[in-house]
């Protein structure tokens, strides 16, 4: 497959589109000061409970909730499904369950509920750019119509959003 700018792998009749996104990499400070904070946790709860197991799992669980910080996380698209895959864990939805996208500044919010719910967090899939805008969400319009955040916020704040007509500047 040939490989587009910033990563993305696209097949020529542009039905698989694939990139990658490592927060972690672009934000070497942040990740540097997060995992000094875990081994500061670690030690902490391990003196102060006397359990050295204690000391070593909290740091290792939270380590896990921001995985997809740490780690490099993986999208595809394709005609059938979104991938993602992190710390070696892959997770498909079908397009089918998708019923809405909305865009904002760093990506594309997909969501199996028409309307705004409390459950998007937990059953939605973030697909956010990695300097690959355009190509990703021209592969998503192909799927479903994309509404624009209101403000630019994040999926699940308050905001009217609207419907894109046309190309969707900004961003």
């Amino acid at each position: 497959m040939p490989t587009g700018e910033g990563g993305v792998l696209a097949s020529d009749a542009r039905e698989t589109l694939e990139w990658s996104v490592w927060p972690a990499r672009d934000r070497p400070w942040a990740a540097a000061v997060l995992l000094a904070s875990l081994l500061v946790l670690g030690v902490l709860i391990a003196e102060g409970t006397g359990d050295r197991v204690l000391g070593v799992a909290a740091p290792v669980f939270i380590l896990v909730s921001v995985g997809s910080f740490i780690g490099r996380t993986q999208y595809r698209l394709t005609s059938e499904s979104i991938e993602v895959r992190t710390l070696g864990v892959s997770r498909a939805r079908p397009w089918g369950e998708m019923r809405r996208a909305t865009l904002d500044r760093g990506g594309i919010f997909l969501s199996p509920f028409e309307k705004r719910s409390w459950l998007e967090a937990y059953r939605g899939v973030r697909l956010p750019f990695g300097g690959n805008r355009d190509q990703v969400l021209a592969f998503v319009e192909t799927k479903l119509p994309v509404t624009v955040e209101a403000g630019g916020g994040e999926p699940g704040r308050r905001g009217k959003g609207r419907r894109a007509s046309g190309p969707v500047a900004g961003g």
